[in-house]
């Protein structure tokens, strides 16, 4: 008689790890209208909540929150991008640096390109990737645009609160399981049951580390907000007049844009001239030469042609 009764535990176990199992495998494929796992149901009423729309309006540019900043239940992943101009490349790199510091973020990637042993005037810009704490959103936000001149800023918010409960739900039930399975391992007799019960608690640690793992990976996107900062290195900030400017300051932008720019071409056609100067002296060279031995040619060749015409002129 107990023989049969841990059978039916142990089977009653491997159905249920079953199920679980096969949920998870088909959330991917009902994400869309999912239904929430048994445990999640009574997770404090979550899922007779209404989850926040992910589509959030981000025109406020790093303002006050919304409502669904304020939701306890979200689970917000924000990103946001900016690309800024700067005619002092170095303070704003050290100015970015003691942002991040301050609002106790990090660097996840950081590439400065251009510049060189040869051209160490060239511009440069950099490129980065900034993780600062999600609290701290608004002040890294508003901080990065005080770097220079924000050519162009974007902001978005995904809410996966839906998933990561669920996730969490899932979670739950597969460690109630290995508490269970480890149970009936502890009171099984044979080894075929054992090897049963051995096998079931493999899938079952499978699963906890995926699910496991899966939360970590929200955790890290929904406590640290992640901005991608671009600074561009130029002599002159962009101040383009708009087209709702007047027919004169337009023409007026129009000529100053004109003459810095024949400005510039004459500029960098004296720096080429003098990188290039040797060169330019063996052309000169070159072509005097040239020019001095056409000379001597020309005066042969007229010579030759005026010495036929006088001798004809003399036997006439």
């Amino acid at each position: 008689m107990k023989r049969k009764l841990f059978a039916i535990g142990l089977a009653a176990v491997l159905l249920l790890a079953g199920c679980g199992g096969g949920s998870s495998a088909s959330n991917g494929a009902s994400s869309g209208n999912s239904m929430p796992a048994p445990d999640a149901a009574e997770d404090e009423g979550f899922w007779e909540m209404e989850a926040p729309s992910a589509a959030t309006d981000m025109s406020q540019g790093g303002g006050e929150d919304g409502a669904v900043y304020q939701n306890p239940r979200a689970k917000l992943i924000r990103r946001a991008e900016l690309d800024i101009q700067t005619e002092r490349f170095d303070e704003s790199v050290k100015a970015l640096n003691q942002l991040v510091a301050s609002c106790g973020g990090y660097f996840e990637n950081a590439s400065v390109r251009g510049g060189g042993y040869r051209d160490a005037n060239a511009s440069r810009w950099g490129e980065y990737i900034v993780r600062v704490p999600a609290e701290q959103y608004n002040l890294f936000f508003n901080g990065a645009g005080e770097l220079g001149y924000v050519t162009s800023k974007s902001e978005s918010s995904e809410d996966v609160g839906e998933q990561y409960y669920d996730t969490e739900a899932r979670l739950k039930t597969q460690r109630t399981k290995q508490e269970r399975l480890l149970a009936l391992l502890e009171r099984a007799e044979s080894m075929e049951d054992i090897i049963a019960l051995e096998s079931a608690l493999s899938d079952v640690e499978y699963q906890i580390e995926m699910y496991s793992s899966e939360l970590n990976r929200y955790d890290a996107l929904i406590n640290f907000a992640t901005f991608n900062v671009y600074l561009n290195e130029v002599g002159q900030v962009t101040r383009e007049v708009g087209e709702t400017a007047s027919l004169g300051q337009r023409m007026a932008a129009g000529f100053q844009a004109s003459g810095r720019n024949l400005g510039e071409g004459f500029q960098n056609f004296l720096i080429w001239a003098s990188y290039n100067i040797f060169l330019l002296v063996v052309l000169a060279a070159v072509a005097a030469v040239a020019v001095i031995v056409g000379k001597r040619e020309l005066k042969r060749l007229k010579k030759q042609k005026e010495g036929p015409e006088e001798s004809t002129k003399l036997q006439l």
